[in-house]
Order: structure tokens, then C-alpha cells, then sequence
């Protein structure tokens, strides 16, 4: 979808939080955002997991760190299932955290 501004097009940008954390995990991949994230998502999907702040703040770009407040506004409010917050989880944990592990995966 694009977005008219006078006589110039630019690319609408997406709403969907989720489909855009899913599309940048995969694309920073195994790098300090990417880890960064990833605990984020994780931290969704599984709630006995610790979320270190410190490291947010210092590995999110000013990019990632708008989308992070997104995903904690859809979070809080709700607005997704844990279905949908443990698919972003996993595939985070696969993409970018290959070590981590979620609480019901350490017993």
C-alpha cells in the first residue's frame, strides 16, 4: 500500500508489530540487536523468563527500539494470543538465540 504525500509515493509502512519483529529477527539474524530482540520476544512467549532492560538499551538501533515499544504496547494490551507470542518466541530463539533456552525447556 502507498501513501501519497504531494507528488511523491512512498511505501505505506506496516502496522502489523508482530509480522515486522518476524521479518527483522530474521534479518539481523545472531548480532547484538538481533540477541537484543530476540530476549524481548522470548520474554513474551514465556513469562518466567528474566528480561534484561540494560541490554535493550544498549544493543536496539533508534529503529528497533520504536518496534520493541510497539510489541510491549500490543503485549500490554493484550492484543495478540500466547499462541502467537510463543511463535514469535521460538522463532527468535532459533534465529537468534540458538543457546537460550525458555523456562519449561530447562527442568
Amino acid at each position: 500500500m502507498a501513501l501519497e504525500v504531494g507528488r511523491l509515493t512512498m511505501a505505506k509502512p506496516s502496522n502489523d508489530a508482530l509480522q515486522e519483529a518476524a521479518e527483522t529477527i530474521r534479518r539481523l539474524g545472531n548480532c547484538s540487536s538481533g540477541a537484543a530482540l530476540g530476549e524481548l520476544l522470548m520474554a513474551f512467549a514465556d513469562g518466567g523468563r528474566w528480561l534484561r532492560l540494560v541490554k535493550l538499551q544498549s544493543s536496539l538501533d533508534s529503529e528497533n527500539t520504536l518496534l520493541a515499544i510497539r510489541l510491549l504496547e500490543e503485549y500490554l494490551h493484550r492484543n495478540r494470543s500466547h499462541e502467537e507470542w510463543l511463535t514469535l518466541g521460538e522463532l527468535a530463539q532459533r534465529v537468534a538465540l540458538p543457546e537460550e533456552r525458555f523456562t519449561w525447556q530447562t527442568s
